[in-house]
């Protein structure tokens, strides 16, 4: 509540640390909790232990890293210990992989500087989500939030759950990393954001707020310009406001894009948007 309110945010979050409190259950994504561990994943690869961030230097052995990142792409609980060493550790077998594993669990943990961060039992690794907070399960949980919202009428309440998720997509996960493991969930995460972004649009264009809609659409084409949807929405928020020119810039945009990409055409309901334009696409 004080968080909430920002109210003595400040002390508050030093009573949390000199007693050691986790949220509840209820509330896994207080923004301002001050948690032990903060791992950003969405669009670059960032590290907080203690709410200051860890430097990436030389003194930062890789492989413990890598650990990090290889538990989170594989949903980061229960992950088998053999799993991870066949990403990991893939030319070695037997007492060395074992032994491999163990110094990397170990160096995390210190790296971390928290024992129940990570938890580790009979045989499967587990990050803990009383004590760690990782923006990808954040941006999940809104999506699905935000979709329950939409579906029970409550459409002021998903607008706020669909912009908060929205916020936390800041590019493709894990992007740089080329780890096979991490191939799957990015594409889950990639098309989980342009489905919250055409329905956020959605919100925004049942209450006329075309504005925060076009805004929304664009962001949505900067993640994937083959999302021809976005496209279309875009045309008709824009034709709404009577800005003629600017949905037949969008759409020169979405042909231009489909043809040297796919070399395909607009479907036929996007070409009649931009013929009812009464104009001739050039």
């Amino acid at each position: 509540m004080a968080f909430k309110e920002g109210i003595e945010v400040d002390y508050v979050k030093e009573l949390i640390r000199r007693n050691r409190l986790a949220p509840g259950p209820a509330n896994p994504d207080l923004e301002h909790w001050p948690w032990p561990v903060k791992v950003y994943t969405l669009g670059r690869f960032g590290l907080l232990v203690d709410e200051q961030p860890l430097e990436h230097g030389r003194k930062v052995q890789q492989k413990p890293l890598a650990l990090l990142k290889a538990l989170i792409a594989l949903g980061g609980r229960g992950v088998s210990e053999g799993r991870l060493v066949e990403l990991l550790w893939p030319d070695a077998d037997g007492d060395l992989a074992h032994h491999s594993f163990e110094v990397a669990l170990s160096r995390l943990r210190k790296l971390l500087g928290n024992e129940d961060a990570l938890v580790l039992k009979e045989g499967r690794l587990s990050l803990s989500n009383r004590q760690c907070w990782v923006d990808a399960w954040a941006f999940e949980r809104f999506l699905g939030q935000a979709e329950t919202a939409r579906k029970a009428g409550k459409g002021t309440e998903a607008i706020r759950l669909f912009e908060k998720a929205s916020s936390l997509y800041k590019g493709p996960f894990l992007h740089s990393e080329e780890m096979p493991c991490a191939a799957s969930p990015r594409e889950k995460l990639r098309s989980g954001f342009l489905r919250g972004v055409a329905r956020l649009g959605q919100c925004y264009e049942e209450r006329e707020r075309w504005g925060e809609a076009v805004s929304c659409y664009g962001k949505g084409i900067e993640a994937d310009d083959l999302a021809e949807e976005l496209y279309r929405r875009l045309m008709i928020c824009h034709i709404r406001q009577g800005r003629v020119a600017e949905a037949l810039s969008v759409y020169r945009r979405c042909r231009k894009t489909l043809s040297s990409v796919l070399g395909m055409e607009p479907s036929a309901e996007t070409r009649a948007i931009a013929a009812s334009l009464g104009r001739t696409p050039a």
